[in-house]
């Protein structure tokens, strides 16, 4: 330190006899000493010189000798010249040293203090890098000096997050945590299942799928009430985006009290959660009436039980769903499905009366919206309630778009395609295919058509879900061809259809190009007009008129007032149609016993309708049609809660006592024709045998 205060006094001395030497030269010497390269050059040398063999050798290597340090300590406030100080006094500006704290030597100079420890490990490990002159060492030099990729390959992360070597400090820290969340809130949002299969696949590659499985179906098991067990691990596929889940078995059977904690169903193995019936339909014949009619269940276990096996169930996940209230899973493919559904327990009380709209299900939200639903390889049996003897349903391949909890039944009818078989009848749902042209009945009400078809149903299917009303319900056997066209309207919850509007533009630009007049008329007051207050005008008219007063009525000079009609609705409600077209064959029926639920004249006509269907048991073809309002399918999962069910029974049984009383009136013209010609026989009869008998009698009738 204190040779550096020689050297600053050293310089001021120097300057001050520089200043002296120029004040005594004349103005022509220092104008010319400007222009003067040479005695500028020459004066800094001097300078040079005075400072260098005033201060003190350096105490640093030599290496530093060329490094100027950061800052040098300033005495004095003052901007004068420095004054020197009594031996006995202190200096103001400076502080008394402590001599408790050990000298440290200054940080080298150069900005290598700055970098972070693995960097100056580096650096000094390597003989290029420590004898280089310091400077900011590039990417290729520590790069070269690495001796392993895991050190190269955080040399390039930290060349790529800061462009440095420096350490990373807090503003470093809160962007890559920043980066992270972002990051990964984003990639939850837009590739959901992508990062669920991440998280599977780590979780399988710690051998941790058995805790996985268990844990999910634990929780399935808690929030919906019914046994779900994984019997293998959760797969993430790759290729296809989905995450797939093999072996799995789902339960609905009442639980024991003992076992309503998850922690001790979770040590109840799958054989111990249900005993089902046998999957395979036994003949009726072989099994006893109290397995096909059991005692009836406690209310609470009033429900549809079932045990089914799925071999694989694959699903797409979306975040963003979910957080629009339309369930976590997107897509759904369920393949190899075998089990039982027993509704043997099921039972209604008779003594309340039930309705359609109070067997349907209440929407809620977290309810699933699936964009997609396949099903492929379906085999069930089915265990009906009131002793009806089991049978096989299955379903080949199915393909839902879209598939709701809410629309289910709906969703249902509007497959894209859906084959199967239901107790060995094949049916059918698929689009119906014309002669002509596709686009010709684009321009239609509807949205789109299904077509419905299954042959040689048995009848006593027909019985037990129309239940013991109705003409069905008089059928004792017999075989049923039924062919359903079902027309869709437009659902509220579709979106909307651009093209229909775009096409509904184009035909009114040229409905006024080739016309030229508007689709729809206006006055001479430019409102539209209305075809009732025309109505209304003609009638005024006819009312005025001469020709349509009474005897002694005057004329009125107004019209007469109107009651309103009624208004037509703002919007027609939107319905389903179905054009139904039955074929009964083999049929055999009997008078029922209790008719209470008829009135008088449908009473009257239960003798002549069952006779009819004895009379023509070979083919009883019956053609009506249905139409259902859209809201009465929302909650809607069976027919029944549809209302569907009793509209049918009704027109089935008003064709056949239109047919049976349209047919008695054809008997009866008949009779009465039969009975005018044989009338009019007996009197040509009785006028030949006149005219042998009395000849005379004859000539005079002919005469006259």
């Amino acid at each position: 330190m204190h040779a550096a205060r020689r050297a600053v006094l050293s310089y001021a001395r120097s300057n001050l006899v520089t200043a002296q030497f120029q004040a005594s030269t004349s103005r022509t010497a220092i104008s010319s000493r400007r222009h003067n390269p040479s005695l500028q050059v020459e004066r800094y040398f001097t300078i040079h010189s005075s400072f260098t063999k005033n201060a003190a050798p350096s105490q640093y290597p030599p290496s530093y000798a060329f490094t100027i340090p950061r800052q040098l300590p300033r005495r004095c406030n003052s901007t004068s010249a420095p004054k020197h100080t009594p031996a006995g006094n202190k200096c103001p500006n400076c502080s008394e040293p402590n001599a408790s704290i050990p000298s440290v030597p200054p940080p080298p100079p150069g900005n290598i203090q700055e970098y972070s420890p693995f960097i100056r490990r580096l650096i000094r490990g390597s003989s290029e890098l420590s004898d280089a002159p310091h400077g900011r060492h590039t990417k290729e030099e520590l790069l070269n000096a690495a001796s392993s990729w895991w050190e190269r390959l955080r040399i390039r992360l930290k060349w790529f997050t800061i462009r440095g070597w420096r350490r990373f400090n807090t503003d470093d820290l809160s962007a890559f945590l920043s980066w992270f969340v972002v990051g990964n809130t984003l990639w939850i949002l837009i590739g959901t299942t992508t990062f669920v299969s991440a998280v599977f696949a780590t979780l399988n590659s710690l051998s941790l799928q058995e805790y996985v499985a268990r844990y999910i179906s634990d929780y399935l098991t808690s929030e919906i009430g019914v046994t779900v067990i994984f019997e293998s691990a959760i797969v993430p596929r790759w290729g296809a985006s989905t995450i797939s889940f093999k072996n799995v078995y789902v339960s609905r059977r009442p639980q024991d009290p003992e076992e309503s904690d998850p922690k001790s169903r979770r040590r109840t193995n799958k054989s111990a959660t249900a005993v089902p019936p046998p999957p395979v339909p036994y003949l009726s014949s072989s099994l006893s009436p109290t397995f096909l009619t059991p005692p009836p269940a406690s209310p609470k276990d009033n429900y549809t039980m079932f045990d089914l096996n799925f071999d694989e169930i694959e699903v797409t996940l979306s975040v963003k769903r979910w957080l629009d209230g339309k369930g976590l899973v997107k897509d759904a493919k369920v393949k190899g499905v075998r089990g039982v559904i027993d509704r043997r327990s099921v039972w209604w009380d008779q003594s309340i009366p039930s309705s359609p709209k109070d067997s349907r299900h209440p929407s809620k939200p977290g309810d699933f919206e699936m964009e997609s639903f396949q099903v492929e390889d379906f085999l069930v049996t089915l265990y009906q309630p009131r002793g009806q003897r089991p049978f096989n349903v299955s379903i080949f391949n199915a393909r839902y778009a879209p598939f709701r909890k809410r629309w289910l039944f709906f969703d249902m009818l509007g497959a894209e395609a859906m084959t199967g078989q239901y107790d060995n009848c094949l049916f059918s749902l698929h689009m119906p295919q014309k002669l002509g042209r596709v686009a010709a009945d684009s321009e239609s009400s509807f949205k789109r058509m299904a077509r419905f078809r299954i042959d040689g149903l048995p009848i006593e299917h027909a019985q037990f879900a129309s239940g013991s009303s109705g003409p069905v319900s008089w059928i004792m056997s017999g075989k049923l061809d039924a062919v359903l066209d079902i027309k869709f309207p437009v659902h509220p919850d579709d979106e909307l259809d651009v093209q229909a509007i775009i096409k509904e533009i184009g035909r009114n630009v040229v409905t006024i190009a080739i016309h030229g007049e508007h689709p729809y008329r206006y006055d001479a007051a430019g409102e539209i007009d209305d075809p009732s207050q025309i109505l209304d005008t003609l009638a005024a008219a006819a009312a005025s008129d001469l020709s349509s007063l009474l005897p002694g009525q005057p004329m009125l000079a107004r019209p007469p007032l109107r009651a309103p009609e009624d208004t037509m609705p703002l919007e027609e409600p939107r319905q389903l149609t179905i054009d139904i077209d039955l074929r009964f064959r083999d049929l055999k029926a009997a008078v029922p016993v209790f008719t209470s639920d008829l009135s008088v004249t449908n009473n009257a006509l239960i003798r002549p309708i069952v006779a009819f269907i004895n009379a023509n048991r070979t083919l009883v073809p019956i053609h009506c049609q249905v139409a259902a309002n859209l809201a009465d399918f929302d909650g809607s999962w069976t027919l029944y809660e549809t209302g569907l069910m009793t509209k049918i029974s009704d027109q089935i049984y008003s064709a056949l006592a239109h047919h049976v009383a349209a047919e008695g009136a054809n008997q009866k013209r008949l009779r009465q024709v039969s009975l005018w010609g044989v009338q009019r026989g007996a009197e040509v009869l009785v006028d030949a045998v006149k005219s042998v008998v009395n000849p005379v009698h004859g000539q005079m009738a002919a005469a006259a």
